[in-house]
């Protein structure tokens, strides 16, 4: 399901999708069953007690469970050559990026945001593979809640921002959204993808899924998306369902992608 009335500048999009072996999804998913989030610290150490050891094979893996980000992508309203200003919050290692690949100097500036510094060390070492990027790209370890955090990009000077698959693993998102809309400029967009509950679902599946994500302190929370409705003026919204590798293919979680204009 989709419904769209935003015009596109159409800039070149490559279905990015990073290499992976049977050994080290295996990898992965040790780290995804066993080890668990540390509880009782702060955000960011229940992050990196969480990530660091699997920083460096994050995207092989998720990548084929995470359905919404091309199609967000797809959709995202870009700005004219050379005028835009992208903000990724909660961007982990980077990997928005390469779907625009050679063409992502197209924008002024990027920011990566992330709270994790394992993540954030992945997306700065990717920064420095690609020639010219360290002169338009920018890595930032903060809280995506904190209006103060120390390279953010003054309120009003954002064409663009995106959350990829993190909103859910905020705490506080409405403060999230509410700080990327502070940062947007008038007319800018916000970009989101997530899994979410779907009332096209039976109650059982929508609880097995919520609690599935839970455990691993993803929180699928209904009242995301009409929120998002709330503060932001709908240009474009998505709902579909996904697999995930090793699982039966009779369980797809459902995804979505919104993109909202700051009025």
């Amino acid at each position: 399901m989709s419904s769209s009335n935003a015009p596109q500048i159409k800039v070149p999009i490559v279905d990015y999708c990073p290499p992976s072996t049977f050994g080290t999804d295996m990898k992965v998913l040790k780290h995804m069953w066993f080890a668990k989030i540390v509880p009782g610290q702060s955000q960011q150490d229940r992050l990196e007690s969480f990530y660091k050891e699997q920083a460096d094979l994050y995207d092989s893996y998720r990548f084929r469970m995470l359905h919404g980000r091309l199609p967000m992508v797809k959709a995202m309203p870009i700005p004219p050559k050379g005028e835009g200003v992208w903000l990724d919050v909660g961007g982990g290692t980077g990997s928005n990026l390469e779907y625009f690949a050679e063409n992502l100097n197209h924008f002024a500036k990027v920011m990566v945001l992330d709270l994790c510094p394992s993540l954030a060390a992945q997306a700065q070492e990717r920064v420095a593979r690609h020639a010219g990027w360290s002169e338009f790209v920018k890595v930032i370890v903060a809280d995506a809640c904190d209006a103060e955090a120390p390279g953010l990009p003054s309120p009003g000077s954002v064409d663009l921002i995106t959350f990829s698959y993190a909103l859910s693993m905020i705490p506080d998102w409405e403060a999230a959204l509410r700080n990327a809309k502070r940062l947007l400029k008038k007319g800018g967009h916000v970009c989101v993808c997530d899994f979410t509950v779907d009332n096209s679902q039976g109650w059982g599946m929508q609880t097995f899924w919520a609690n599935v994500f839970a455990s691993d302190h993803v929180y699928l929370r209904p009242e995301r998306r009409p929120f998002l409705r709330e503060e932001f003026v709908s240009v474009h919204e998505e709902l579909g369902f996904g697999t995930f590798p090793y699982v039966p293919p009779v369980l797809q979680a459902p995804w979505y992608v919104f993109i909202g204009r700051k009025e």
